[in-house]
């Protein structure tokens, strides 16, 4: 259990990294599909920003809930075998 701690923030920070990557390179092909729009910087890094943004709160979100359900869980398992 103390590895879950010892590596659980590197491993949130790392899928919150490659989510927002990945939100951002759909943006980017999106863009690059449309021949209406000329590739711009500024606004891909501020797809970025803004995608690292939302994957924050929604991984935040997520890992809470997930918490949550993980420590009702542990605490009916101990109810049952108490």
């Amino acid at each position: 259990m103390s590895h879950l701690y010892e590596y659980g923030p590197y491993v949130f920070l790392a899928v919150w990294i490659c989510v927002a990557l990945y939100k951002t390179l759909q943006h980017f092909q999106a863009m690059k599909a449309d021949r209406s729009q000329h590739f711009n910087l500024f606004q891909l890094i501020g797809n970025l920003f803004s995608e690292l943004i939302k994957s924050f709160v929604s991984l935040v979100v997520l890992s809470v809930l997930a918490a949550g359900v993980l420590y009702i869980l542990i605490l009916l398992f101990e109810e049952i075998t108490a």
